[in-house]
Protein backbone atom coordinates (compact mmCIF):
# COMPACT_ATOMS: atom_id res chain seq x y z
CA UNK A 1 0.00 0.00 0.00
CA UNK A 2 3.14 2.47 0.56
CA UNK A 3 4.40 1.38 -2.91
CA UNK A 4 1.09 2.42 -3.97
CA UNK A 5 0.69 5.98 -2.30
CA UNK A 6 4.37 6.63 -3.16
CA UNK A 7 3.57 5.90 -7.40
CA UNK A 8 0.46 7.87 -7.20
CA UNK A 9 -0.37 10.92 -4.69
CA UNK A 10 3.37 11.44 -4.25
CA UNK A 11 4.20 11.52 -7.43
CA UNK A 12 1.14 13.33 -8.06
CA UNK A 13 2.07 15.82 -5.69
CA UNK A 14 5.48 16.51 -7.07
CA UNK A 15 4.21 16.48 -10.60
CA UNK A 16 2.45 19.91 -9.51
CA UNK A 17 5.93 21.17 -10.59
CA UNK A 18 5.21 20.91 -14.23
CA UNK A 19 2.80 23.71 -14.32
CA UNK A 20 5.15 26.13 -12.45
CA UNK A 21 6.86 27.72 -15.30
CA UNK A 22 2.68 28.92 -16.91
CA UNK A 23 2.38 30.29 -13.49
CA UNK A 24 5.65 32.22 -12.92
CA UNK A 25 7.09 32.79 -16.34
CA UNK A 26 9.29 35.47 -14.85
CA UNK A 27 11.02 32.99 -12.81
CA UNK A 28 12.07 30.32 -15.79
CA UNK A 29 12.59 26.91 -14.52
CA UNK A 30 14.78 24.33 -16.95
CA UNK A 31 13.01 21.13 -17.64
CA UNK A 32 15.95 18.69 -16.35
CA UNK A 33 16.48 20.84 -13.42
CA UNK A 34 12.84 20.20 -12.34
CA UNK A 35 13.01 16.50 -12.69
CA UNK A 36 16.32 16.15 -10.96
CA UNK A 37 14.47 18.46 -8.02
CA UNK A 38 11.34 16.26 -8.09
CA UNK A 39 13.84 12.91 -7.91
CA UNK A 40 15.51 14.55 -4.92
CA UNK A 41 12.42 15.28 -3.17
CA UNK A 42 11.49 11.39 -4.02
CA UNK A 43 15.11 10.23 -2.54
CA UNK A 44 13.81 12.20 0.98
CA UNK A 45 10.95 11.18 1.51
CA UNK A 46 12.10 7.34 0.93
CA UNK A 47 14.79 8.10 3.28
CA UNK A 48 12.22 9.20 5.39
CA UNK A 49 10.24 6.17 5.02
CA UNK A 50 13.06 3.67 6.88
CA UNK A 51 14.33 6.21 9.16
CA UNK A 52 16.94 8.11 7.66
CA UNK A 53 17.28 11.62 7.88
CA UNK A 54 20.11 13.17 5.77
CA UNK A 55 21.10 12.16 2.40
CA UNK A 56 24.81 11.17 3.68
CA UNK A 57 22.76 8.61 6.08
CA UNK A 58 20.56 7.38 2.89
CA UNK A 59 23.88 6.33 0.55
CA UNK A 60 25.22 4.71 3.45
CA UNK A 61 22.43 2.69 4.11
CA UNK A 62 22.35 1.44 0.60
CA UNK A 63 26.15 0.97 0.02
CA UNK A 64 26.75 4.22 -2.09
CA UNK A 65 29.69 5.60 -1.04
CA UNK A 66 30.66 8.10 -3.97
CA UNK A 67 29.45 11.77 -3.02
CA UNK A 68 28.46 12.56 -6.30
CA UNK A 69 24.55 12.92 -5.98
CA UNK A 70 25.58 15.31 -3.01
CA UNK A 71 27.53 17.21 -5.02
CA UNK A 72 24.92 17.26 -7.91
CA UNK A 73 22.22 17.98 -5.67
CA UNK A 74 24.53 21.20 -4.07
CA UNK A 75 25.15 22.48 -7.52
CA UNK A 76 21.21 22.29 -8.05
CA UNK A 77 19.99 24.30 -5.28
CA UNK A 78 22.95 26.83 -5.79
CA UNK A 79 21.56 27.32 -9.29
CA UNK A 80 17.81 27.83 -8.69
CA UNK A 81 18.51 29.97 -5.84
CA UNK A 82 16.29 29.76 -2.71
CA UNK A 83 13.95 32.36 -3.88
CA UNK A 84 13.30 29.97 -6.81
CA UNK A 85 13.20 26.73 -4.44
CA UNK A 86 10.92 29.20 -1.97
CA UNK A 87 8.46 29.43 -4.68
CA UNK A 88 8.75 26.32 -6.03
CA UNK A 89 7.36 24.44 -2.79
CA UNK A 90 5.04 27.24 -2.30
CA UNK A 91 3.30 26.47 -5.48
CA UNK A 92 3.29 23.13 -4.59
CA UNK A 93 1.96 23.68 -1.00
CA UNK A 94 -0.93 26.13 -2.96
CA UNK A 95 -1.99 23.62 -5.71
CA UNK A 96 -2.58 21.08 -3.02
CA UNK A 97 -4.57 22.98 -0.82
CA UNK A 98 -6.41 24.85 -3.80
CA UNK A 99 -7.41 20.97 -5.16
CA UNK A 100 -9.15 20.86 -1.51
CA UNK A 101 -10.58 23.74 -1.56
CA UNK A 102 -12.13 23.72 -4.93
CA UNK A 103 -13.22 19.80 -4.66
CA UNK A 104 -15.05 21.12 -1.24
CA UNK A 105 -16.99 24.34 -2.89
CA UNK A 106 -18.75 22.00 -5.39
CA UNK A 107 -20.38 19.84 -2.21
CA UNK A 108 -22.81 21.30 0.36
CA UNK A 109 -21.59 24.34 2.26
CA UNK A 110 -22.31 22.22 6.00
CA UNK A 111 -18.82 20.62 4.76
CA UNK A 112 -16.37 23.43 5.97
CA UNK A 113 -18.11 22.93 9.31
CA UNK A 114 -17.65 19.11 9.18
CA UNK A 115 -13.95 19.31 8.39
CA UNK A 116 -13.04 22.13 10.79
CA UNK A 117 -11.14 24.43 8.13
CA UNK A 118 -8.83 26.39 10.15
CA UNK A 119 -5.98 28.58 9.07
CA UNK A 120 -3.07 28.04 12.06
CA UNK A 121 -0.31 30.52 12.91
CA UNK A 122 2.15 29.59 15.13
CA UNK A 123 6.04 29.57 15.39
CA UNK A 124 8.60 27.28 16.63
CA UNK A 125 12.57 26.95 17.32
CA UNK A 126 14.12 24.76 15.30
CA UNK A 127 17.32 23.33 16.64
CA UNK A 128 20.15 23.55 14.26
CA UNK A 129 24.02 22.87 14.61
CA UNK A 130 26.33 24.58 11.23
CA UNK A 131 28.76 22.97 9.58
CA UNK A 132 30.90 26.38 10.39
CA UNK A 133 30.56 29.84 11.19
CA UNK A 134 28.21 31.11 9.12
CA UNK A 135 29.69 34.48 7.46
CA UNK A 136 26.69 35.48 5.94
CA UNK A 137 25.17 39.05 6.03
CA UNK A 138 21.96 39.12 8.11
CA UNK A 139 22.50 35.74 9.87
CA UNK A 140 22.87 36.90 12.86
CA UNK A 141 19.89 38.62 12.43
CA UNK A 142 17.95 34.69 12.85
CA UNK A 143 19.64 32.67 13.74
CA UNK A 144 20.91 32.61 17.98
CA UNK A 145 19.88 30.73 21.49
CA UNK A 146 16.31 30.28 22.22
CA UNK A 147 14.04 28.61 24.48
CA UNK A 148 12.09 25.86 22.95
CA UNK A 149 8.50 24.71 25.04
CA UNK A 150 9.53 20.94 23.03
CA UNK A 151 12.89 20.60 23.95
CA UNK A 152 11.93 22.07 27.24
CA UNK A 153 15.23 23.66 26.72
CA UNK A 154 17.09 26.84 25.88
CA UNK A 155 19.28 25.96 21.86
CA UNK A 156 20.35 27.50 19.12
CA UNK A 157 18.75 27.84 15.89
CA UNK A 158 16.10 29.52 14.03
CA UNK A 159 12.27 30.71 15.27
CA UNK A 160 9.49 30.23 12.35
CA UNK A 161 6.33 31.39 11.61
CA UNK A 162 4.24 28.98 10.09
CA UNK A 163 0.93 29.55 8.75
CA UNK A 164 -1.43 26.62 7.53
CA UNK A 165 -4.36 25.45 6.97
CA UNK A 166 -5.95 22.53 8.76
CA UNK A 167 -8.45 20.28 6.72
CA UNK A 168 -10.28 17.31 8.19
CA UNK A 169 -7.15 16.37 10.68
CA UNK A 170 -4.69 17.03 8.23
CA UNK A 171 -2.61 20.38 8.32
CA UNK A 172 -1.22 21.63 5.33
CA UNK A 173 1.95 23.81 5.35
CA UNK A 174 1.30 27.14 3.59
CA UNK A 175 4.27 29.75 4.19
CA UNK A 176 6.95 30.30 6.24
CA UNK A 177 8.68 33.53 7.87
CA UNK A 178 12.01 33.79 9.73
CA UNK A 179 11.30 35.94 12.80
CA UNK A 180 14.04 37.91 14.07
CA UNK A 181 16.21 37.39 16.95
CA UNK A 182 15.75 39.77 19.88
CA UNK A 183 18.33 42.81 19.49
CA UNK A 184 20.83 43.51 22.35
CA UNK A 185 20.23 46.93 23.58
CA UNK A 186 22.49 49.96 22.64
CA UNK A 187 22.96 52.90 24.49
CA UNK A 188 20.94 54.84 21.90
CA UNK A 189 17.85 52.50 22.35
CA UNK A 190 18.01 53.22 26.27
CA UNK A 191 17.76 57.00 25.06
CA UNK A 192 14.71 56.76 22.75
CA UNK A 193 12.84 54.22 24.75
CA UNK A 194 12.55 56.72 28.05
CA UNK A 195 9.27 55.15 28.97
CA UNK A 196 10.56 51.58 29.39
CA UNK A 197 11.38 50.89 32.91
CA UNK A 198 14.27 48.24 32.05
CA UNK A 199 16.60 46.73 29.40
CA UNK A 200 14.49 43.15 29.56
CA UNK A 201 11.20 45.21 28.51
CA UNK A 202 12.46 47.01 25.61
CA UNK A 203 14.36 43.56 24.04
CA UNK A 204 10.88 41.88 24.16
CA UNK A 205 8.96 45.14 22.64
CA UNK A 206 11.73 44.91 19.72
CA UNK A 207 10.75 41.11 19.65
CA UNK A 208 7.15 41.24 19.75
CA UNK A 209 7.32 43.99 17.07
CA UNK A 210 8.89 41.66 14.69
CA UNK A 211 7.11 38.75 15.28
CA UNK A 212 3.57 40.87 14.95
CA UNK A 213 4.90 42.13 11.36
CA UNK A 214 5.71 38.67 10.07
CA UNK A 215 2.32 37.39 11.24
CA UNK A 216 0.44 40.33 9.12
CA UNK A 217 2.89 40.02 6.36
CA UNK A 218 1.86 36.32 5.96
CA UNK A 219 -1.62 36.53 6.52
CA UNK A 220 -1.62 38.96 3.73
CA UNK A 221 0.00 36.35 1.50
CA UNK A 222 -3.03 34.48 2.61
CA UNK A 223 -5.18 37.42 0.88
CA UNK A 224 -3.53 37.09 -2.06
CA UNK A 225 -4.01 33.66 -2.51
CA UNK A 226 -7.57 33.36 -1.67
CA UNK A 227 -8.29 36.38 -3.81
CA UNK A 228 -6.56 34.33 -6.72
CA UNK A 229 -9.16 31.83 -5.92
CA UNK A 230 -11.86 33.83 -6.02
CA UNK A 231 -10.49 35.02 -9.76
CA UNK A 232 -11.10 31.62 -10.71
CA UNK A 233 -14.52 30.81 -9.38
CA UNK A 234 -14.12 29.11 -6.13
CA UNK A 235 -15.31 31.58 -3.20
CA UNK A 236 -14.32 30.63 0.36
CA UNK A 237 -16.41 31.19 3.53
CA UNK A 238 -15.53 33.21 6.11
CA UNK A 239 -12.70 30.76 7.98
CA UNK A 240 -10.75 31.02 11.50
CA UNK A 241 -7.55 31.80 12.58
CA UNK A 242 -6.18 30.17 15.48
CA UNK A 243 -2.82 31.82 17.64
CA UNK A 244 -1.42 31.57 20.66
CA UNK A 245 -1.03 34.47 23.20
CA UNK A 246 2.42 35.47 21.35
CA UNK A 247 0.28 36.50 18.36
CA UNK A 248 -2.85 38.46 20.48
CA UNK A 249 -2.57 41.69 18.90
CA UNK A 250 -5.07 44.56 17.81
CA UNK A 251 -3.79 45.14 14.44
CA UNK A 252 -3.19 41.68 13.44
CA UNK A 253 -6.82 41.35 14.09
CA UNK A 254 -7.62 43.66 11.84
CA UNK A 255 -5.67 42.80 9.11
CA UNK A 256 -7.43 38.99 9.64
CA UNK A 257 -10.92 41.21 9.63
CA UNK A 258 -9.86 42.48 6.32
CA UNK A 259 -9.08 39.26 4.88
CA UNK A 260 -11.85 37.59 5.83
CA UNK A 261 -10.62 35.63 8.73
CA UNK A 262 -12.46 35.33 12.27
CA UNK A 263 -9.75 36.10 14.68
CA UNK A 264 -9.34 33.84 17.90
CA UNK A 265 -6.68 34.07 20.44
CA UNK A 266 -4.86 34.27 23.80
CA UNK A 267 -5.42 37.27 25.80
CA UNK A 268 -3.28 37.80 28.45
CA UNK A 269 -5.07 36.97 32.13
CA UNK A 270 -2.59 40.61 33.68
CA UNK A 271 -4.96 42.51 31.28
CA UNK A 272 -7.87 44.27 32.01
CA UNK A 273 -11.75 43.96 30.35
CA UNK A 274 -14.74 46.47 30.46
CA UNK A 275 -17.85 43.94 31.71
CA UNK A 276 -21.02 45.54 31.92
CA UNK A 277 -20.56 45.36 36.31
CA UNK A 278 -17.43 47.82 35.06
CA UNK A 279 -13.61 47.42 34.61
CA UNK A 280 -12.31 44.71 35.71
CA UNK A 281 -8.71 42.19 35.57
CA UNK A 282 -9.29 39.02 33.99
CA UNK A 283 -7.69 36.76 36.86
CA UNK A 284 -10.02 38.54 38.72
CA UNK A 285 -12.78 38.16 36.68
CA UNK A 286 -11.44 34.20 36.43
CA UNK A 287 -12.22 34.07 40.49
CA UNK A 288 -15.13 36.17 40.89
CA UNK A 289 -17.34 35.05 38.00
CA UNK A 290 -16.17 32.43 36.37
CA UNK A 291 -15.64 29.82 39.77
CA UNK A 292 -19.04 31.34 41.18
CA UNK A 293 -21.26 30.46 38.21
CA UNK A 294 -18.80 26.82 37.58
CA UNK A 295 -19.58 26.53 41.74
CA UNK A 296 -23.39 26.42 40.77
CA UNK A 297 -22.95 24.51 37.68
CA UNK A 298 -21.50 21.94 39.85
CA UNK A 299 -24.25 22.20 42.16
CA UNK A 300 -26.98 21.46 40.10
CA UNK A 301 -25.56 19.05 38.45
CA UNK A 302 -24.36 16.92 41.63
CA UNK A 303 -26.45 14.32 41.89
CA UNK A 304 -26.34 12.87 38.28
CA UNK A 305 -24.13 10.38 37.45
CA UNK A 306 -20.36 11.24 36.54
CA UNK A 307 -21.27 10.11 33.06
CA UNK A 308 -24.30 12.70 32.81
CA UNK A 309 -22.46 15.43 33.76
CA UNK A 310 -21.21 18.51 31.55
CA UNK A 311 -18.26 20.49 31.52
CA UNK A 312 -19.02 24.02 32.57
CA UNK A 313 -17.89 26.79 30.05
CA UNK A 314 -19.12 30.31 30.38
CA UNK A 315 -19.36 32.97 27.58
CA UNK A 316 -19.09 36.22 27.60
CA UNK A 317 -18.57 39.61 25.47
CA UNK A 318 -16.62 42.19 26.86
CA UNK A 319 -14.11 45.28 25.52
CA UNK A 320 -10.59 44.55 25.31
CA UNK A 321 -9.29 47.59 27.21
CA UNK A 322 -5.38 47.48 25.67
CA UNK A 323 -6.52 46.57 22.29
CA UNK A 324 -9.81 48.82 22.29
CA UNK A 325 -12.15 46.29 20.78
CA UNK A 326 -15.16 44.04 21.20
CA UNK A 327 -14.61 40.86 22.00
CA UNK A 328 -16.49 37.75 23.02
CA UNK A 329 -14.40 35.77 25.91
CA UNK A 330 -14.65 31.55 26.31
CA UNK A 331 -13.47 30.09 29.87
CA UNK A 332 -13.31 26.65 30.40
CA UNK A 333 -11.16 23.90 31.77
CA UNK A 334 -9.41 21.50 29.77
CA UNK A 335 -10.43 17.94 30.75
CA UNK A 336 -8.72 17.16 34.30
CA UNK A 337 -7.12 20.73 34.62
CA UNK A 338 -7.07 22.86 37.31
CA UNK A 339 -6.70 25.69 35.12
CA UNK A 340 -8.75 27.66 34.12
CA UNK A 341 -8.33 28.60 30.30
CA UNK A 342 -9.37 31.66 28.17
CA UNK A 343 -9.73 32.37 24.65
CA UNK A 344 -11.11 35.57 22.84
CA UNK A 345 -12.75 36.60 19.03
CA UNK A 346 -13.37 39.24 18.14
CA UNK A 347 -16.31 37.77 16.44
CA UNK A 348 -19.65 38.65 18.59
CA UNK A 349 -21.98 36.52 17.53
CA UNK A 350 -19.36 33.55 16.97
CA UNK A 351 -20.69 30.84 19.80
CA UNK A 352 -18.98 29.03 22.52
CA UNK A 353 -19.04 25.27 20.81
CA UNK A 354 -17.48 27.01 17.46
CA UNK A 355 -15.04 29.10 19.16
CA UNK A 356 -13.46 26.20 21.12
CA UNK A 357 -13.68 23.45 18.15
CA UNK A 358 -11.74 25.98 16.26
CA UNK A 359 -9.06 27.10 18.62
CA UNK A 360 -8.32 23.22 19.55
CA UNK A 361 -7.45 23.20 15.64
CA UNK A 362 -4.12 24.44 16.41
CA UNK A 363 -3.02 21.17 18.19
CA UNK A 364 -2.29 20.35 14.40
CA UNK A 365 0.84 22.58 14.11
CA UNK A 366 1.91 21.46 17.10
CA UNK A 367 2.21 17.99 15.90
CA UNK A 368 3.12 18.75 12.57
CA UNK A 369 6.30 20.58 14.37
CA UNK A 370 6.89 17.26 16.25
CA UNK A 371 6.85 15.52 13.23
CA UNK A 372 9.71 17.60 11.77
CA UNK A 373 11.58 17.68 14.98
CA UNK A 374 11.14 14.25 16.71
CA UNK A 375 10.15 11.90 13.88
CA UNK A 376 11.81 13.70 10.62
CA UNK A 377 14.92 14.64 12.55
CA UNK A 378 14.90 17.99 10.82
CA UNK A 379 18.04 18.76 13.39
CA UNK A 380 20.59 16.15 11.78
CA UNK A 381 21.41 17.55 8.74
CA UNK A 382 24.02 20.24 9.49
CA UNK A 383 23.82 23.11 7.50
CA UNK A 384 26.21 26.36 6.77
CA UNK A 385 23.89 29.04 5.57
CA UNK A 386 20.28 30.53 6.79
CA UNK A 387 19.33 29.69 3.07
CA UNK A 388 20.53 26.62 3.69
CA UNK A 389 18.29 25.94 6.21
CA UNK A 390 15.16 27.39 4.69
CA UNK A 391 16.04 24.85 1.88
CA UNK A 392 15.94 22.25 4.42
CA UNK A 393 13.01 23.12 6.30
CA UNK A 394 10.67 23.33 3.30
CA UNK A 395 11.73 19.89 2.14
CA UNK A 396 10.89 18.72 5.52
CA UNK A 397 7.92 20.03 5.63
CA UNK A 398 6.47 18.69 2.31
CA UNK A 399 7.63 15.20 3.55
CA UNK A 400 5.91 15.89 6.94
CA UNK A 401 2.37 16.91 4.83
CA UNK A 402 3.44 13.65 3.08
CA UNK A 403 3.98 11.38 5.79
CA UNK A 404 0.39 12.64 7.26
CA UNK A 405 -1.49 12.01 3.82
CA UNK A 406 0.22 8.41 3.63
CA UNK A 407 -0.80 7.71 7.18
CA UNK A 408 -4.16 8.85 6.36
CA UNK A 409 -4.01 6.75 3.59
CA UNK A 410 -3.04 3.45 5.09
CA UNK A 411 -5.64 3.75 8.15
CA UNK A 412 -8.49 3.65 5.46
CA UNK A 413 -7.02 1.11 3.24
CA UNK A 414 -5.76 -0.94 6.42
CA UNK A 415 -8.00 -2.18 9.08
CA UNK A 416 -5.00 -2.80 11.41
CA UNK A 417 -3.58 0.36 10.62
CA UNK A 418 -6.21 2.76 12.54
CA UNK A 419 -4.70 3.52 15.76
CA UNK A 420 -1.38 3.20 14.48
CA UNK A 421 1.26 6.62 13.08
CA UNK A 422 4.75 7.40 10.91
CA UNK A 423 6.53 5.70 13.45
CA UNK A 424 4.80 2.57 12.99
CA UNK A 425 5.14 2.76 9.83
CA UNK A 426 9.05 2.84 9.27
CA UNK A 427 9.47 0.28 11.87
CA UNK A 428 7.58 -2.05 9.98
CA UNK A 429 9.04 -1.26 6.20
CA UNK A 430 12.56 -1.30 8.27
CA UNK A 431 11.32 -5.06 8.25
CA UNK A 432 10.09 -5.43 5.12
CA UNK A 433 13.36 -6.20 2.50
CA UNK A 434 11.21 -6.59 -0.15
CA UNK A 435 10.72 -2.57 0.35
CA UNK A 436 14.32 -1.69 1.19
CA UNK A 437 14.94 -3.53 -2.38
CA UNK A 438 12.49 -1.54 -4.13
CA UNK A 439 14.18 1.59 -2.84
Amino acid sequence: MTKKYFKGQFEKDLNILSTFQATFSDTPLDELDRLQFQKMQSIFFIGQLVGLPTLQSILTKFGIQSNNLQIKYKKLCNKLSINKIRKMFEYIFEQQISEQLVSMNEKDSSIWSKNLVTLVLDDSIFKQWLKKKCEDIGFEDYFGCFFSGQYKATVYGFKVLTLALSIDGVLYPLYFEFVKKKQKDSSDNKKSVKSVKSVKSVKSAVNESEAIKSAIKLINKWGGFSANLAQKGTYLPILHLSCDSGYSHQKLAEVCSQRQLTYISVPKKSHCFAFTEGKIKLTTWIDTVFLEAEKKHQGKEKDLPNEEKTPFVLRQRAKYLSQDQEVTLLAFRLQGSGKVSVIYSTNNHIFAKTLRRHWFQRTYIEQFFKILKHILQISEPRVGTKEQFENKLLTFAFIALQAQKLVKFLRRKIKGFAHKGFISLQRILNSESEFLEYV
